[in-house]
């Protein structure tokens, strides 16, 4: 056998090897799924960062650092508003019965608007709201100016997770990735044709633009939703439901302060200008934040059902691994492509300083994911106060990291302290999990 006749063989052997590594990845389940979801919401995230000159070109610093301010406040109490019942929704109708399962989507929809009814109503009918505006917001005028808009959208945030997660546990992939698509591409176009077309303050138009299309669109991907539950109220689903849920709401009104304190002394102690670069940095890191996000939805029902601990235990380790590497390197690039966009002018330069903060948010944002992989085991193990365990010490340890940082080095010392707050995060998590598992097997 001569040297070209080993060398093909070996060629042959490799290409072989390669084609049955290839038909493996076809057979999994969690790749094929993921690489569906993500293939759109990847595509949305990168469409979003395309237009995120766009915006920084007709909103001033001031208008986008107003928008996203606002918009973090609805999305950080639109998480407390649903009172943990999207967790309650997942794991309740996992392990119902199927002629049990419409009953168990009725009940907890109706006691989630029977609670918002509850609280909200007297929050703003005796204008309770402006009493936490105070600490909230640096002037009441600004709150005042949003104020309806920002209730709209907590109720339009409350019934998109609550859909959303609907399509986690039904496992429709192409429903969701319908969803999500829907949602970004007619927004853009409605969006940036308000913003063209409307005079006045541009966050306002945003906001209002915004909330048509998200409340346009949820009303007619709810018909799948409401079709799915039976109208049967049981009182002890209802009941299983709050005890899942509450803690998730409880560590939810404590990640107020580990995931809204950072927002919350940059409005109070930096400048709009500022408080735009921070928000334009986490915009790079929403990319891994929603891959993450993709990757959870396929992840969590598969995680659920599997009833061996072993097998649950095995996939995790392999895939904080390969999620930790893969997100390391598409930070870099993220980080590259900002660099580029500034460096040539497409994004003006004001907007220099995202170069120092990014790469701190980009890294909280891979920490956080990898956490909640980890946080998936206080479901499995029906352990959800562990969360808000874990909320008290974070807490207590996010808000004076954030205040020192925010008034010594501002917000490249807020950026830096968020990353700490999550490393500590998964630190907490690991720990638990782990001793969580050596007990067991004692």
């Amino acid at each position: 056998m001569n040297l070209q006749e080993v060398i093909l063989k070996c060629l042959l052997r490799k290409i072989v090897m390669m084609c049955k590594f290839v038909a493996r990845l076809g057979k999994n389940i969690i790749l094929n799924r993921f690489l569906r979801i993500i293939s759109t919401d990847g595509l949305v995230k990168v469409a979003g960062l395309l237009l995120l000159p766009v915006y920084l070109r007709i909103m001033t610093q001031d208008e986008y650092a107003e928008f996203s301010y606002v918009m973090s406040v609805v999305s950080t109490f639109g998480m407390i508003f649903n009172f943990g019942l999207y967790v309650s929704q997942v794991k309740l109708y996992q392990d119902a019965a199927v002629k049990l399962k419409g009953g168990v989507l009725y009940t907890v929809n109706v006691l989630l608007l029977v609670m918002l009814i509850i609280i909200l109503a007297p929050v703003y009918i005796f204008n309770m709201d402006y009493y936490v505006v105070e600490f909230i917001f640096s002037s009441p005028s600004t709150y005042s100016k949003y104020r309806a808009m920002i209730s709209m959208a907590l109720i339009v945030s409350v019934c998109s997770c609550m859909l959303t997660y609907f399509f986690i546990l039904k496992e429709f992939v192409v429903k969701m990735q319908i969803y999500n698509m829907v949602r970004f591409f007619l927004g853009a176009v409605i969006v940036l044709s308000a913003l063209f077309w409307f005079p006045g303050d541009k966050a306002s138009v945003r906001i209002k633009s915004y909330l048509f299309v998200e409340m346009s669109i949820m009303i007619i991907f709810l018909y799948n939703y409401c079709k799915e539950m039976k109208i049967e109220f049981d009182c002890g689903v209802a009941l299983k439901a709050l005890r899942i849920g509450l803690p998730i709401m409880l560590s939810a009104t404590l990640g107020i302060f580990v995931n809204f304190g950072d927002k919350f002394f940059i409005e109070k102690y930096c400048t709009l200008a500022d408080m735009s670069i921070y928000y334009v940095s986490i915009t790079c890191g929403s990319i891994i934040t929603a891959t993450f996000a993709a990757f959870q939805n396929v992840w969590l029902p598969l995680f659920l059902k599997e009833q061996d601990l072993i097998v649950n235990i095995c996939r995790t380790k392999k895939m904080l691994i390969i999620l930790s590497v893969a997100f390391f390197l598409l930070s870099i690039f993220i980080w590259l492509v900002v660099y580029g966009c500034i460096s040539y002018r497409i994004i003006d330069e004001k907007y220099c300083r995202v170069l120092y903060v990014s790469p701190y948010i980009m890294a909280s944002s891979l920490f956080s994911g990898l956490t909640g992989l980890l946080s998936n085991y206080t479901i499995y193990w029906n352990m959800t106060y562990m969360t808000t365990v874990f909320g008290f010490i974070l807490s207590g340890l996010g808000l004076p990291l954030y205040y020192f940082g925010a008034k010594l080095y501002g917000i490249q010392g807020v950026s830096l302290s968020g990353l700490v707050v999550n490393i500590v995060c998964f630190v907490l998590h690991a720990l638990f999990v782990y001793s969580k598992i050596n007990s067991n097997s004692q």
